[in-house]
């Protein structure tokens, strides 16, 4: 049986995240570029997305609203940290074009976002695995972040004795 090659590249104009986070990068770079202003409207856009999904998913411990808060804080840093943006920018152009995000792995090593021990695996898993770019096609209750891509089950591999299951 042949198997089927994974996608590579994640632009996916029909989702309004994909969009929201677009933007946010463009703010991003406008900011990095000399134009202040620039690093306000993205906070307000990510701040506008948090508030979206909150009330969509209601329940601050989704992980979708952790995403965004999280990253609000990030930008809200003062201007001897604005390097910081650098990371940022970063990150959401790895999410926008290839569906990686960062931010939902780094929160899935947070013990309220999963009971899952702390180990070279884990950790592997978390940072190195592809995300899932086929996920909403497979799974329509999966939208809210890029496609569903910001989701931990569609950014972390599973364990491989989950994985077989």
């Amino acid at each position: 049986m042949m198997k089927s090659s994974r996608r590579l590249f994640y632009i996916n104009p029909a989702d309004w995240t994909w969009w929201a986070w677009t933007i946010t990068t463009v703010l991003l770079i406008m900011g990095l570029s000399g134009f202040g202003p620039a690093f306000i409207a993205a906070m307000a856009v990510t701040a506008g997305q948090g508030i979206l999904l909150l009330v969509r998913d209601r329940s601050p411990a989704a992980i979708s609203v952790q995403i965004r808060a999280a990253y609000l804080l990030l930008m809200s840093y003062p201007s001897p940290m604005h390097w910081f943006y650098w990371l940022l920018t970063v990150g959401t152009i790895a999410l926008i074009v290839f569906g990686y995000c960062t931010m939902a792995r780094l929160l899935s090593l947070f013990p309220w976002n999963s009971h899952e021990a702390y180990t070279l695996d884990r950790l592997r898993r978390t940072f190195f695995s592809a995300p899932d770019l086929d996920r909403l096609s497979t799974d329509s209750a999966a939208a809210g972040c890029a496609g569903g891509l910001c989701t931990i089950e569609a950014q972390v591999e599973k364990p491989n004795h989950l994985a077989r299951a």
